[in-house]
């Protein structure tokens, strides 16, 4: 796999494909899993036969868990052209679109770099069970900070309907209620795969404590030797703070991406009672399961 040679496809987004971020679009529901209006239901059938090639790159995670900052990492790493580049996945149709993300990724040369929040039940097969050499980056992040993030980010959003009350927010995130279901669900059915050599797992706290070892280990996974050169661009060009700068420097809807990015944000929202029951979810659903997160 080289994507240092020019060959590596980065999409750019044109004036007439931004998001226009002008009112909320109505959730889509399919098989019982909430999700956001860019996904229409067409666009999740159609991950049954979306095809996944030998040189793919795919990055997975639960929404708000890292996934832009892993893009940036994993663009950067393998060689490609940081300009107007914005990750893509084949369940999204942003509005403005004259198609289906799933369309213009099937028609788009190799190697591809994709990103996606689909649980395993919904993802493409190949992605689920893999067949071919594709890599998949899987990227976790502690729930409390996840719930938090998320719903700074609802607010943000003008294409989704504003939370009525962090309360009740925090209470349907919980419960699974929310868009892409439950996070628990979502991050074990993916955590199955740990001992699958296409996959590599990466959490966003252990990002956050040693940014060089987790880079190191990103790149040996996708069999890309950096020099000592190259690893202080990527450790300079896509540390958190330096993202946060580009992306609200953009003019498409990655401006509202990040937030504060800490570890242990939860503290600053989660009354007593939230945390204990939340922490009791997180018993009950991790055990025995060998996944564990940092929350400080």
């Amino acid at each position: 796999m080289d994507f240092g040679n020019g060959t590596f496809y980065a999409f750019k987004m044109t004036s007439s494909q931004q998001h226009p971020l002008s009112e909320p679009l109505p959730r889509t529901e399919y098989q019982g899993i909430l999700f956001p209006g860019i996904v229409p239901k067409e666009n999740l059938q159609a991950m049954e036969t979306f095809e996944i090639r030998d040189d793919d790159v795919v990055i997975v995670s639960y929404p708000k868990s890292g996934i832009n900052w892993m893009f940036e990492i994993v663009h950067n790493v393998l060689g490609g052209k940081s300009e107007n580049s914005s990750p893509v996945g084949p369940e999204f149709w942003p509005p403005g679109r004259q198609q289906p993300s799933y369309i213009q990724l099937r028609e788009t040369p190799s190697p591809r770099l994709m990103v996606t929040h689909l649980p395993t039940q919904l993802a493409p097969p190949g992605l689920a069970n893999p067949t071919t050499e594709v890599k998949v980056i899987v990227v976790l992040r502690n729930p409390k900070d996840v719930c938090v993030s998320s719903y700074y980010f609802r607010q943000k959003n003008r294409l989704e309907k504003t939370p009525e009350s962090w309360e009740q927010f925090s209470k349907d995130f919980l419960d699974g209620k929310v868009q892409y279901g439950d996070y628990f669900d979502h991050v074990l059915g993916w955590w199955q795969k740990q001992d699958d050599p296409h996959f590599l797992f990466v959490k966003y706290e252990d990002m956050k404590k040693d940014f060089r070892s987790s880079v190191k280990t990103i790149a040996a996974f996708l069999e890309k030797e950096l020099t000592d050169e190259d690893l202080a661009r990527v450790l300079t060009n896509r540390s958190l703070e330096s993202m946060r700068k580009k992306l609200a420097e953009s003019d498409d809807w990655r401006k509202i991406i990040v937030r504060k990015g800490i570890v242990g944000d939860w503290k600053n929202h989660f009354s007593a009672e939230e945390s204990a029951r939340f922490d009791q979810k997180y018993r009950e659903k991790m055990a025995g399961s060998g996944l564990e997160f940092e929350f400080e």
